[in-house]
């Protein structure tokens, strides 16, 4: 299940126009077919597909583009190709057909519209989900600790280039840790670094020329930077030095060493994860006497629907 767009171009825009468009900006893989997005610091992913006109003068010509964004999906998949829409319907205005329930069906295009049809399409996928699998335990997050982690992956790059070689800039990925969603973020060993708000940092250390980590939750990671002398009211922890404080050195050296092969193994994609509000929503909304007939209702009827 997918949300889809259509967007209309009246005249036709010349390809090399469209394609020159997205060739200037990041993330994406393009062709004569139609441009796919894929963040590899947030992990979002979406494409858009070319509609081509006949050849005109032997020039190409594009008369639509088709976007889709699959549902089941956290909602930062939608915040984050948000941004890439609006920046597409304000360069090429185009005409919108949006056939979504709660969508902006022929427009104008808007932010708030999107999102509108975007979120109810998602729950229900949400919803379809658990009626084919409701034993299925997902991996959940709440939506502002989900959001946080987006919005840091997402302007990680940018970060890591403002501090040049002064701090290292981690990313936070995912783990299933003792049965629990989690979000991880690496230090490596000894370095300064910029360290967001996690459920729990891997730590890197060298210990007799081999590279050894340990898995830290948070709050000691908040003792020893205290122990250090840094602020640790501070989101991120902004730990900049020339010269590893003894405390972190000592923390680091003594760290029980955790199995990286196991860890791995429990890493989870960011599109595997849900908000734990939607997940929540979506299991309330199924009656245990309607099932799948209520959901039918809603696509039939969207009027009655919750």
């Amino acid at each position: 299940m997918s949300y889809s767009l259509e967007f209309d171009f009246k005249p036709a825009v010349q390809l090399a126009r469209v394609l020159q468009y997205f060739i200037g900006r990041a993330h994406y893989e393009i062709d004569d077919a139609g441009a796919f997005y894929r963040n590899a610091d947030t992990g979002v992913y979406f494409s858009f597909e070319f509609r081509h006109a006949s050849r005109i003068l032997f020039r190409r010509n594009v008369r639509g583009v088709e976007f889709e964004l699959n549902y089941h999906r956290p909602s930062f998949f939608g915040i984050e190709a948000e941004r890439e829409l609006s920046t597409f319907a304000a360069t090429f205005r185009p005409r919108i057909h949006d056939p979504q329930i709660r969508g902006m069906e022929n427009g104008p295009y808007s932010p708030e519209g999107f999102l509108r049809g975007w979120n109810f399409g998602n729950t229900f996928g949400i919803r379809a989900g658990l009626l084919k699998k409701p034993d299925v335990s997902a991996a959940s997050l709440p939506t502002a600790e989900l959001n946080a982690a987006w919005a840091w992956n997402y302007h990680r790059a940018e970060r890591s280039d403002a501090l040049k070689d002064r701090c290292f800039v981690p990313s936070v990925d995912f783990f299933r840790i003792e049965g629990r969603t989690s979000r991880v973020a690496l230090w490596p060993p000894g370095m300064p670094i910029w360290l967001p708000r996690v459920d729990y940092v891997l730590v890197g250390s060298t210990i007799s020329g081999q590279k050894r980590y340990g898995l830290a939750p948070w709050r000691d990671v908040l003792d020893v930077v205290r122990r250090a002398g840094f602020d640790t009211t501070k989101d991120p922890l902004r730990l900049e030095y020339r010269v590893t404080p003894p405390a972190i050195a000592n923390w680091v050296e003594n760290i029980p060493c955790t199995d990286l092969d196991a860890l791995r193994r429990e890493y989870l994609r960011p599109d595997q994860i849900l908000d734990r509000e939607l997940l929540a929503a979506a299991r309330e909304s199924i009656d245990e006497n309607e099932g799948e007939f209520r959901i039918v209702r809603e696509i039939l009827n969207p009027e009655t629907g919750s």
